[in-house]
């Protein structure tokens, strides 16, 4: 049967889906920003300042070790961003939800009344089928 809120449901379906989709999209780049961070971190961990040679030497390797925080910076702030992003995508995720459960509930409600007022004219029907028959056998006698 058709309810006035059967096209509405279809769109909440639709949109529960699509947050669902980029629920999943934003854990795969948070897992993705954690993986990076991690790497970054141990290249990081790896350098070390050397115990002898040339001061040309230690700057570079002072300069290597500067590039290696900041692309481990830049990768912790990813992380941070993405952990923000999959608060916002669960948020989003939970209100289509929400929304899509109502208009399920309210679809529900709606096929009751209509099965009440279904049943009810079905009563209706029989009754004045009952009586008909009644009098026309009362006019048969």
């Amino acid at each position: 049967m058709k309810t006035k809120y059967e096209t509405v449901l279809k769109v909440k379906k639709r949109q529960l889906d699509n947050a669902e989709n980029n629920l999943n999209k934003a854990r795969a780049r948070q897992m993705e920003h954690e993986k990076a961070y991690v790497l970054a971190k141990q290249e990081c961990e790896q350098f070390s300042l050397p115990k002898s040679g040339s001061i040309e030497l230690l700057k570079s390797n002072l300069t290597i070790i500067d590039i290696a925080r900041s692309v481990k910076n830049e990768a912790l702030q990813k992380v941070e961003l993405s952990k923000k992003e999959m608060v916002h995508y669960q948020h989003l995720y939970k209100k289509a939800h929400l929304d899509y459960e109502k208009m399920k509930y309210l679809q529900s409600e709606e096929l009751k009344k209509i099965q009440i007022q279904l049943k009810k004219s079905e009563e209706k029907f029989i009754d004045e089928l009952a009586v008909s028959r009644y009098f026309m056998e009362k006019i048969n006698d």
